[in-house]
Formats: C-alpha cells, sequence, structure tokens
C-alpha cells in the first residue's frame, strides 16, 4: 500500500513507519519540524494549513494516510487548549476534510484515544466502543471533537475512517514526560551513577491498560483495511502503576527510595482503567502479542543505552 503516515517524527509514528516498511508499503512520511525519518520519504506538512494537506495528499496519492500528528500529553494540553483546538480538532478536520475533497477512496486512520471516555466506573470495565465518551479533561475534548469532526465526513461515503481509541501503550522512543518513561530513566541515570538513588514518582495506585506501541502500530495497518468504525486497542487488563515501577526496579537491579512529587500528581484519578479489543479483534483479527516484560526491557535498555552515550 502506499501510506502517508502524518506525526512520522513522533513516538508512534516512527515506530509505524518502520513496521509499513517492513512489510513492503511504500510509505511517505508527513513531518512537522525535525525528522528522523530518512528512511523513507519525507515531506514538510503542517496539517493547520488546510491547502498544504491538500498538496501532499495530491503529490503522494495515498491509499491511505495515518493520522497520528498533533498534542498527545494532557498536562500540555491543560496549559494551552487553544493550541490543543487548534491542533487536534481544526488539524484533523483539514486532514479529513482533504481526504474527502480528493475523492480518491482514500482511507484514513485517526489515533484518537482512550481518554475520551473520561471517569470511568466499575461497572464499565472492561470499557467497550458502546460506552459513551465522557471528555473529563482538555486532552480528551480535543481527541472527542476531533472524531466528531472525522465522523461528519465518513457519512459523505467519499472516505473511509477508522477511529483507534488506544489506551496506554509503551515502548523505546517515548517521551520521558510519560511515566513508563520517566521511571526507566531515572533508574538508568542512578544505574550509571549520574543521580542520587531516589526515584520521584506520582499515584502509584492507579490501574491502567499497557500495551506495547509495536503491537498498536500493527493494529493501524491492520485497521486500514476494515470498514469505517471505532476501534479499542489495549491488553484487556489493568495494572498498577506500582507493578510497572516494581518490573522497571527488578529489571534495573539498583535500590532506589521512593519520593512522591506533587508535580507528578494529576489530581483526583479514575482507579481503574481496562478495556475490550474484541471489536477490533473480530474486525480484522488484531490482539496484543508483546509481553509487557518485553516493553519495559526494552525501554529500559533505550534509556540505559542513552544515558550511557550523553544522550539524556
Amino acid at each position: 500500500m502506499r501510506a502517508l503516515v502524518l506525526g512520522a517524527e513522533g513516538f508512534v509514528g516512527g515506530h509505524l513507519v518502520t513496521h509499513l516498511l517492513a512489510e513492503g508499503d511504500e510509505v511517505y512520511c508527513g513531518v512537522h519540524g525535525r525528522s528522523s525519518t530518512a528512511f523513507a520519504q519525507a515531506l514538510k506538512v503542517d496539517i493547520t494549513d488546510f491547502g498544504g494537506i491538500l498538496e501532499a495528499l495530491k503529490q503522494v496519492r495515498p491509499e491511505v494516510v495515518y493520522h497520528l500528528a498533533g498534542i498527545s500529553f494532557v498536562p500540555e494540553a491543560e496549559e494551552n487548549f487553544e493550541k490543543a483546538l487548534a491542533i487536534n480538532v481544526a488539524g484533523t478536520a483539514n486532514v479529513v476534510k482533504a481526504c474527502h475533497q480528493l475523492d480518491a477512496n482514500i482511507a484514513l486512520v485517526f489515533a484518537s484515544s482512550a481518554e475520551v471516555y473520561g471517569a470511568i466506573s466499575a461497572w464499565n470495565l472492561p470499557i467497550a466502543e458502546e460506552l459513551p465518551p465522557q471528555p473529563a479533561n482538555n486532552y480528551s475534548l480535543s481527541k472527542r471533537m476531533a472524531e466528531l469532526a472525522i465522523e461528519r465526513y465518513t457519512r459523505s461515503g467519499r472516505v473511509r475512517c477508522s477511529i483507534a481509541r488506544p489506551f496506554n501503550h509503551i515502548g523505546p522512543g517515548q517521551d520521558k514526560r510519560f511515566v513508563t518513561a520517566s521511571f526507566a530513566l531515572q533508574l538508568a541515570r542512578i544505574a550509571h551513577g549520574k543521580a542520587p538513588p531516589v526515584l520521584r514518582v506520582g499515584n502509584l495506585e492507579a490501574r491502567r491498560d499497557f500495551s506495547d506501541v509495536r503491537d498498536i502500530v500493527r493494529a493501524y495497518r491492520l485497521l486500514a483495511g476494515t470498514e469505517s468504525g471505532v476501534y479499542n486497542l489495549g491488553s484487556g487488563r489493568a495494572l498498577s502503576i506500582q507493578k510497572i515501577l516494581d518490573m522497571l526496579m527488578k529489571l534495573s537491579k539498583v535500590q532506589v527510595s521512593i519520593e512522591l512529587d506533587p508535580e507528578r500528581m494529576r489530581g483526583p484519578e479514575t482507579p481503574e482503567v481496562y478495556g475490550s479489543y474484541k471489536k477490533a479483534q473480530r474486525a480484522c483479527g488484531w490482539f496484543p502479542v508483546i509481553p509487557l516484560e518485553r516493553s519495559l526491557e526494552d525501554v529500559y535498555k533505550y534509556w540505559y543505552d542513552r544515558v550511557g552515550a550523553g544522550l539524556d
């Protein structure tokens, strides 16, 4: 397939490009600024510029567009909702409108988020796609608004859109602001003797649905061949942040003391969140295959190597 990946320079985008190339696809990378995707054909694309998006589509003539571009860090969207609206909402509207206007039977895979479900009660678990979204922060609100823009154009029948709602996904290369990468980086710095043996943490009691980013991007490619719809992607189980930390500490082989960091606390949180991936499994045969242990090993090795090379 000829594919255009928007947000190719990001954490998930980089893994997706790698996967698509391994599958033999012809890949074009839509990048906004810096690019680590020299192994594929890159185009500078700003999703807030409709004319630029339309021109990129005319140039590439993709069979599928993977839209991963946008703000992905919840606190960033909280701090600047106007920016989240401009990029996550208006930018997504530009992408789907351009696909619609080109009228070339393009398949669009949009990376939304399971955050759109909002505060979850225990009787809603596991979360299925039928559960009405109730966004609880600026990030999830922007993602839900983007979904509505996509649904509008999907009804026209001129573009086929799969909306993916992944739960927490981790892997090598993830931004250090995210919890698993933050733990791994701190432990790696301690292991290299570059930091005192103190680990600063937020809420360790929350239970979340963790899966490997490489499983998630495999799902994205499979969803490109499905009917339009909304699809949850995750492991189907919940693990505590404490469990994740314990596993990383065991991998690092360092002894540390734990300190609560108020800046890492997000306020009231839903105690437990996990979803069902059965709809995606029925639609395209997807299910997660990478064990959490391997994911954490790869995350820790990534940061251990970077710290050793002075790249942290």
